[in-house]
């Protein structure tokens, strides 16, 4: 059976199987970014200005600057470029890392990230767990921080993982770290 992008599991879709199609190359430079899922189209998309562009998978990293939680999307700070239907991102040239925060520590693992529109709030996976244990899911109020992320265009609901530790704050915002900085 084929999935299209009106299939819907709990609050996410799957992700459509049709080709996304010819798209403008996305603009040289340092761009800030908005990620989000769009729901009508059934692929994940950036918005920087007014122009969007879609895509199945994402590769690299980029600054976290935080979420909008009303609208469901991640606001990023880095270079961005288009290589089929895969989005390829750079950290900004000096871009400082994170800076670093006391709080619940979570070590480098293989952080699933995703919204749950329901709560209007962000969930991290460490999907090395087993599904059922007591730590491997979190809430987060949003995220910060420096992105190390991945997604397989394989993963028809359209996960994107951080590769790195998170520490989750007073606030319970969750903060990004990439091991390949150094962070002092």
């Amino acid at each position: 059976m084929t999935l299209l992008s009106t299939d819907v599991y709990e609050d996410a879709q799957y992700q459509n199987a049709a080709p996304i199609g010819e798209q403008q190359q996305i603009p040289n430079g340092v761009h800030m970014i908005e990620l989000s899922w769009d729901r009508n189209k059934g692929y994940m998309r950036i918005i920087i200005g007014t122009e969007k562009w879609w895509f199945k998978e994402l590769l690299g990293r980029a600054q976290m600057l935080g979420t909008d939680n009303a609208r469901g999307r991640i606001n990023l700070r880095a270079m961005a470029t288009l290589e089929g239907e895969t989005l390829v991102m750079y950290r900004a040239p000096g871009a400082p890392p994170h800076e670093l925060v006391d709080g619940k520590k979570r070590d480098t693992t293989h952080n699933r990230l995703c919204y749950r529109r329901a709560g209007r709030e962000w969930r991290l996976r460490d999907d090395r767990l087993p599904w059922n244990h007591p730590d491997a899911l979190i809430f987060a109020t949003s995220y910060v921080g420096d992105m190390n992320a991945e997604w397989n265009k394989l993963d028809s609901i359209a996960h994107i993982y951080h590769n790195g530790w998170t520490v989750l704050d007073e606030h319970n915002v969750a903060h990004l770290y990439d091991p390949d900085l150094i962070y002092t």
